[in-house]
Parts: C-alpha cells; structure tokens; sequence
C-alpha cells in the first residue's frame, strides 16, 4: 500500500508543478496555446465521456437481430474459441446505470486465472490456503457440479496473489478441462465428474527454476498437443507439448524461460504455424515437432517485468506487444516460413498484461498505465495506424467482443459496454459504481445472455438479458474461507 501511496504523492506534485508554471506564465504576460488534455492521474469514476449517447444506444439496438441472441454462447478457452477475443455469437450490451441484474455469485479465495463456460456450465480456478480448487458449476443457478483441489507451494512475496495464474481450458471432445497450476502442475480432469484422469509435476520433472511471480501461463490445446510456455531453461523446454490423453512430452525446445501468456497456432500458406510469446520474445515453430523457425528478442528491461501479453494474429500478420518499453511490432509471415517487419512503434501499444482484442482487421488493446493512466486505443492491424483512443476510468481493462459489441471489465470494477467501431468510441452502457472489487486482472467470459466476471473475492454471473429485478440466487460458498483466503498474505505485504 505504501507504494500506492508514493505514486499518488508524485502524481500530486507533477499536478501542482504544472500550475505553477502556467501561473506563472500568465502573470508575465503570456499566454500559451491551450494544451490538449492530459491525464496524469487515473480517473477515479465514470466522466461524461463514459455517458451512453441515446442516438448511439437506439441505432445499435435496431441493427440488432433477436435471433441473434438467442443462440449458444460458450467461451472454453482463455480469450475465447478463437483465441481472439472475439466471437460472432451475442450478448445484450445495453443496461441501466445500475448495471445488470445478478444471477448468483460465490466467494471465491486468490488468483487471477480466468473463467470459461461451455454447454451452460462456468468452470473457474482459486486458491484457498495451500490448495488450488477447479470448480464447475451451473450458469443458471451457480449449483455445484463438481470441485477438485490440488495441492499448491507457490509464493508471491509481493503485493499480488499467490495465483492460480493460469486460466482453465474446456476440451469438449475428450470431455476433458485441463488446468496449470502455480506450482508448475499440469492436470487432467473429466469435464462431467470432475474426476482426474491425470496428472504432470512439470516443474519437477524438469527441473523449472521458480521466478518471482507464481507460473502463469495457458496451455494452448490444439489437436491432440497443449503448447505450454513452460520455462524448463536448464532441459531444453522453455517450451513444450503434451499429449492429452496421457500427460506425456510429445516434444520440447529453447532455453528460454516462461511468460504469462498463452500460444496460438495460424493456418497459412497451406502449414501451420505455433507463435509463443516466452520471456525472451515471440518464437515461430511447427506445432507438430517443435521444430524452430526463429525468435526475435522482445522483452521490457523494466524490473520485475514479464511478458503477459499473448500475440495476436490477423490472415498473414502477426502483433506481438510488451510494455512499458518495447511497445508494439507487426511481422508479416511468408510462405517460406521467414518474415518481414511491417511496423513498429513503442508507444502506440505498449500493453503490460490486458489482452487484445481482434476485429475488420484491426486491433482494440489498452496501454501501460505510464501513459496517463492507460486508454483503450484502436489501431489498424497492417499499417499501425491509431484510429481512436478512449481514456476512461476502466483503465488497464480485460475485454471480449461479442457480435457488434465489446465488453470490458475495468481494472477497479466497472463493467463496460462500447459498440463495435473503428471509427470512434461509442458507448453503450457503463456502470456508475464497480461490479466488483478492485483490483480486477480476470479477463471476462459470456455464456447465453450473461457475461461472467471474477476478482479476488468472488465470481458472478450477471444477466444481461433482464433489465431489472432482484437476483435469481445468491450461492453459498462452497469452500468456506477462514476469515479470509488471503488476509494473512495482505497482512504480509503490507508490513
């Protein structure tokens, strides 16, 4: 908290500096040209700029098709089917200053891992003491359809969570979900029963060196193979593949140790394509064997800085995005599995951990808080072009687009609505007070009109498709906290 404090003391100073110098200025008899505004310190509640406009509201409502929202909407994986943050399917975007109604909520203990749902189920992760739970439960009411824990040693002796990290994954056509554990554990649990089928001690097994924050990464599962930035440095298995049926090493490679992020795979040229993003930078290799095509280095030298950020793909283009520092670069793939750069720049996108967001050939992600306290920006994937920024008290924000609209959940709570545009920012709807309770690093999920939400406390299900009324169910906790998950751990840092 003293940290916190510090930069508020900093932020006021540069506020008054600024004062006094246009005081100044004006008492001599000048007059400069009024600046553009700058926010040196992040909002703290909505602006006018967060007001829904009734013309924006009203268009985007008649340009909705009702069958549209009536279709099944599941998110199995982190940043959706696509691994783009986007998908086709709909959600209503449109609600009250007080935000939608809850369906159910339950407490839950530590942890920034993610949710995802599938066949109207929610399947989360959390930590409690010295276990990581894997939850299922219903969409509808929040029922428990099943829970397993795992035992778990991993620390952070900093001011943030002692994970899970990572985000599970839903493997419906082996009725699998597979989960990363901070401690380096990769498990296997059937998707009906929550029993598990098996179980991997991978940083054990390969002798993975613990860093300062808890593992994190997301296995990719593509095909029969989960891609994992591992970090094994020391046994050539920075990265790795695992086979789904047993939780045996199909193949490893580079020395390279991991990142917080998740791999994705292209289909191009008539070959694939695997891009991870490690904590030395973006690595380009066949998916069948692992075998490397190239690296390129791209890392922020920041202390305590890790890359977070998961590379992003559009036809034969590929985003990779660190910040502060390095920013933003575009490569172009080529049939002989080279590339070329088509742009760069370090301070168009400079992105620390929020996810980005793929549509028209374009990019929506936010900036580092270093500049201004981070905005939401709209850049045109293949030239870099900035088409819009929007700076509001989201923040650094996790976000999804579902059909013609985007969802954010803000970094202290609030839930935002903006329709689908590279032309402007055009608010939808945006609660006046948080949902929930700051700080939120979870990246949102949807399922049939609802959006699933979770921070440190608790995840809920909110209903977008009711306007008003009182919460369906309230579940009780299914893992009873004593006082409180993680209150030794705030007392630790605190001190």
């Amino acid at each position: 908290m003293k940290r916190r404090h510090e930069s508020s003391t900093i932020n006021m100073k540069r506020i008054y500096l600024q004062s006094t110098i246009l005081l100044a200025l004006a008492s001599a008899g000048c007059s400069p040209a009024a600046p553009e505004p700058t926010f040196d310190v992040p909002l703290e509640e909505p602006t006018r700029a967060d007001r829904p406009s009734k013309m924006i509201v009203a268009d985007y409502q008649q340009s909705v098709r009702r069958d549209d929202l009536e279709t099944q909407t599941d998110w199995p994986f982190l940043f959706g089917p696509h691994r783009t943050g986007a998908t086709q399917a709909s959600i209503p975007a449109v609600w009250t200053e007080q935000g939608p109604v809850l369906r159910w909520d339950v407490e839950v203990g530590t942890g920034y891992g993610s949710p995802v749902t599938a066949e109207d189920r929610v399947v989360f992760s959390h930590r409690v003491d010295d276990l990581e739970w894997i939850q299922c439960h219903d969409a509808q009411d929040g029922a428990v359809r099943w829970k397993h824990s795992l035992e778990t040693d991993a620390k952070c002796d900093f001011e943030y969570s002692d994970g899970p990290y990572s985000t599970p994954l839903i493997d419906l056509e082996r009725r699998a979900v597979y989960h990363f554990s901070g401690s380096g554990t990769l498990i296997s649990l059937d998707f009906d029963t929550g029993e598990e089928v098996w179980r991997r001690d991978l940083h054990g097994k390969l002798q993975v060196e613990p860093e300062l924050f808890p593992s994190g990464a997301t296995p990719l599962l593509h095909g029969e193979h989960l891609i994992l930035s591992l970090g094994g440095a020391n046994n050539d298995a920075g990265i790795i593949a695992i086979h789904v049926r047993d939780g045996e090493t199909i193949w490893s490679c580079t020395d390279h140790k991991a990142a917080y992020t998740t791999p994705v795979v292209a289909q191009l040229f008539g070959q694939e394509f695997a891009f991870v993003m490690t904590a030395e930078g973006l690595v380009c290799l066949d998916p069948a064997n692992g075998e490397i095509d190239w690296e390129i280095p791209h890392r922020s030298r920041a202390p305590m800085s890790y890359n977070s950020v998961s590379p992003l793909v559009w036809n034969d283009h590929v985003l990779m995005v660190t910040g502060p520092g390095p920013g933003a670069v575009c490569l172009q793939i080529l049939p002989n599995r080279s590339y070329e750069e088509r742009w760069k720049n370090r301070r168009l996108l400079d992105s620390q951990y929020t996810n980005l967001l793929l549509s028209d050939g374009h990019v929506f992600g936010f900036t580092s808080a270093g500049q201004g306290g981070a905005e939401l920006r709209c850049i045109e994937f293949a030239t870099g072009e900035l088409k819009w920024k929007y700076h509001s008290v989201l923040r650094r924000a996790q976000g999804l687009i579902a059909g013609d609209a985007m969802f954010f959940l803000g970094e202290r709570g609030h839930l935002a609505s903006l329709q689908r545009s590279v032309e402007e920012p055009r608010v939808l709807s945006f609660t006046q007070q948080p949902l929930m309770k700051a700080e939120c690093y979870c990246s949102p999920a949807i399922l049939k009109n609802g959006i699933v939400l979770k921070d440190e406390d608790r995840i809920a299900v909110f209903d977008l498709g009711r306007q008003s009324g009182k919460p369906i169910q309230r579940t009780k906790p299914t893992t009873q906290p004593s006082p409180h998950p993680n209150e030794s751990n705030r007392q630790h840092r605190d001190q």
